[in-house]
């Protein structure tokens, strides 16, 4: 779980314009050996991003993480996070500058 929580905070808290959905999410991750953590309305601090989401206290609320493995020799890489969003949730996308391997269940990235 360190490396999903290193690569989450890595953020530039910047969303980005597209908007996906369940099965974006899920096709992107399952197309680039990636994985999905899930929390309980985990506080991400993101000062740029949080009031957008109508968050007053500079931070956002995430329920999952989704990450696909980073492009060989790439310095950032996309992320999902499912988010509170005035009371419903969403998926929105940010990049991320770890760009570490994270452990896929059956077999280890190096």
């Amino acid at each position: 779980m360190t490396g999903v929580d290193s690569v989450m905070t890595s953020t530039n808290d910047t969303i980005l314009s597209d908007r996906p959905t369940d099965v974006d999410v899920m096709r992107a991750v399952r197309a680039g050996d990636g994985v999905i953590a899930h929390f309980n309305d985990q506080l991400l601090a993101l000062p740029k991003s949080a009031p957008t989401l109508g968050e007053t206290d500079g931070f956002a609320r995430i329920r999952a993480i989704a990450i696909s493995l980073a492009p060989e020799g790439s310095l950032t890489r996309h992320i999902y996070l499912l988010v509170r969003d005035r009371g419903s949730q969403r998926w929105i996308t940010m990049n991320a500058y770890d760009v570490q391997n994270v452990c896929v269940e059956g077999k280890r990235q190096s």
